[in-house]
């Protein structure tokens, strides 16, 4: 007679069990809230540029300067804040629909309206100094637009994330 040897096989014990589950459970959940915070992070960040200075001068006499020479007109001044959280680029100045295409000056160095690249680190100050003409014939730089004392020009400021940032100036 053979004897039959049954072997017991024991399974893991429920108590043992619940601990391995909860285990993995709270290992993904502490995985998953590191990936969100990731994505939380990288859109939280944001340029936002405050113009608080916008007026202009009247330069009658041809005491406004550009790349041609003198003439009369106005000196434009726009100035304010990066309060976001990253850095922004001022690409472009627009002046009642139409892009500025003169020469001024922001942050101190000289630009062109065409080539204007002028950064505004988060949290610091822009200065951005420009001249619009009062010929009668219009102002090249700005698609031969007429420009007169007691008119109302809106300016955009328009930076590389695509954001627009107006301003309103009475020309003296």
């Amino acid at each position: 007679m053979t004897t039959s040897i049954i072997r017991k096989r024991k399974a893991v014990s429920p108590v043992i069990a619940t601990v391995i589950l909860i285990a993995v459970a709270v290992a993904l959940g502490i995985a998953v809230a590191f990936w969100a915070s990731g994505l939380t992070s990288s859109f939280s960040k944001y340029e936002k540029l405050g113009v608080n200075t916008q007026y202009a001068t009247s330069c009658s006499g041809g005491t406004c300067q550009n790349q041609t020479g003198s003439f009369a007109g106005w000196n434009i001044v726009l100035g304010g804040q990066n309060t976001g959280s990253s850095d922004a680029t001022i690409t472009q100045i627009q002046i009642n629909g139409v892009p500025f295409s003169g020469s001024g000056v922001a942050n101190g160095h000289g630009f062109t309206g065409t080539s204007m690249h002028v950064s505004v680190p988060s949290g610091s100050t822009f200065s951005i100094t420009f001249a619009l003409s009062s010929s009668s014939t219009g102002d090249p730089n700005v698609g031969n637009k007429v420009f007169s004392s007691g008119q109302t020009i809106q300016v955009v400021i328009i930076t590389a994330a695509g954001n627009n940032y107006p301003a309103s100036i009475v020309l003296p």
